[in-house]
């Protein structure tokens, strides 16, 4: 019973917690999360055990650290969030509603009327006029690229080299217990059905005169500046409308909850002058909790299964996949004259995660990730690259990360910050991420990160429940971490 209990509580701090960016290479520890993610060359660390096994014995010094972290990031969820308040605020603007209603009264009755090819709003035409047109560019954007994702990772290390007469030593060994959790949803949109067409019998027109001609589709394309409603065709809405019946959209969340117990060790081969090489290896025991839901239709069915679920849903642990794996790490560090290149391959065994039905199976592909860093007294500068493209648990989002920073660490005090940013074409686009932190007293650090690109709710007039959003703006990303550590 015990043992159950403990399975279920890691579920749902998953749930609660959400999940990490998926499967990719992640972040652990105060450090590396300060200085831009960078920590495969980063010897200055507690933490080579996760970033490079090969660090173990770069800087053997016996350590120990802590840390427990979250963040959380999307693309164009929010922002159509805060276009629909924008719109709900604009019910209650009359004057704005009619002077646009007014503004195109003529225009918009010789369309429907069939008597006229097009329409067309400009956004400086009023308030009203600006929130149609953004509402519509931020669902298309929706459509192109989307995706939110949250993320829970932990961990506790310790690094022990033994003094022995044996010339050289006999290397440095390292352990460690992470506990994570990763969830990620977003909706793969078919490319071919990206046109907004929908026929004109659903759209709830007042009855019109005898003879007139209503176009039986109506297109709604959108740019920066404007909306245009114009008049399109049944063989256009079939082949590339998302409401056609055709269109075979795909949405799924799922989630993944990992305890690792990995063992690390690196030997160091000192060439004196000409640098110290290090290689290093680490295989972790893992245990997963995994779980999905996935949906599968045009954008209206989504819309409407997605609805069912909720009313529906009736959560059953039995569902919940559990499985042991285990993942193999290698890594090599070479050091010269305070300056370290570092290269580590992580989970080159390709673990497969298995997903309860309807969802479909994954693998942990291997992630292969360099490092370039620099150490004088108590200066340390890292930079890192992804050479791998890494899969994520937001179905067609991927990541490669590349990102550095500096930090200056004196006996009692530290500061760092870096950036760090996705350059996968894949990736969701949360722009330049911006990292930072503090020790104190080597055993607390407090660390953040935040992108630079924010969503604005500025739009938003409501003086209800949400009236507080008015002027409020937030980051795309935004991650905490906190922890310590000693080295001796």
């Amino acid at each position: 019973m015990v043992v159950v209990s403990a399975k279920r509580v890691l579920f749902y701090c998953a749930l609660a917690c959400g999940g990490l960016e998926g499967l990719e290479f992640g972040e652990m520890g105060d450090t590396s999360f300060g200085m831009g993610g960078a920590g495969v060359a980063l010897e200055n660390s507690s933490w080579g055990l996760y970033y490079n096994p090969a660090l173990l014995d770069i800087d053997s010094r016996t350590k120990f650290g802590y840390s427990f972290g979250a963040s959380i990031g999307q693309e164009n969820f929010l922002e159509l969030g805060a276009q629909a308040l924008s719109g709900s605020a604009l019910g209650k603007d009359a004057e704005s509603l009619n002077q646009l209603l007014q503004s195109h009264a003529e225009g918009m009755g010789r369309f429907i009327m069939g008597q006229s090819s097009s329409v067309t709003i400009n956004a400086n035409e009023g308030k009203a006029a600006k929130a149609l047109v953004n509402g519509a560019n931020a669902f298309q954007n929706l459509l192109k690229s989307n995706g939110i994702h949250l993320s829970s990772q932990n961990g506790i290390v310790v690094q022990i080299h033994p003094k022995v007469k044996r010339k050289g030593g006999i290397g440095t060994f390292g352990i460690g217990i992470f506990a994570s959790a990763f969830a990620g949803g977003s909706v793969l949109a078919n490319p071919k059905y990206n046109q907004i067409i929908v026929p004109t019998s659903t759209l709830g027109l007042p009855p019109l005169p005898p003879g007139a001609h209503v176009p039986p589709f109506i297109q709604i394309g959108a740019n920066k500046n404007s909306l245009t409603l114009s008049q399109s065709n049944q063989n256009a809405f079939l082949n590339s409308s998302i409401l056609s019946p055709n269109a075979k959209n795909t949405a799924a969340i799922r989630g993944l909850a990992i305890g690792s117990v990995p063992f690390g060790y690196a030997y160091g081969f000192d060439f004196h002058k000409g640098g110290k090489l290090s290689v290093g290896v680490a295989l972790r025991y893992l245990y997963t909790l995994s779980y999905g839901v996935g949906l599968t239709g045009n954008i209206q069915s989504l819309i409407g299964q997605f609805n069912s679920l909720v009313s529906n849903f009736n959560f059953n642990f039995s569902d919940v996949v559990q499985q042991s794996h285990f993942g193999l790490d290698l890594g090599t560090a070479y050091r010269i004259k305070g300056f370290t290149i570092g290269l580590v391959g992580k989970y080159l065994n390709a673990p497969k995660i298995r997903y309860n039905s309807g969802i479909s199976d994954m693998r942990i592909d291997p992630q292969v990730r360099l490092g370039l860093g620099y150490r004088w007294k108590w200066l340390n500068l890292a930079v890192d690259f992804d050479l791998t493209n890494n899969k994520t648990l937001m179905i067609g989002r991927r990541s490669q990360m590349i990102g550095g920073g500096i930090m200056a660490n004196w006996k009692w005090f530290g500061i760092k910050f870096g950036a760090m940013g996705n350059v996968s074409k894949e990736g969701l686009n949360q722009g330049v991420i911006l990292t930072g932190g503090l020790r104190l007293f080597r055993v607390l650090d407090i660390s953040v990160q935040s992108s630079l690109k924010m969503i604005g709710f500025n739009n938003s007039q409501d003086s209800g429940p949400v009236g507080f959003l008015g002027n409020l703006k937030i980051p795309t990303y935004l991650a905490f971490r906190i922890g310590g550590g000693w080295e001796w």
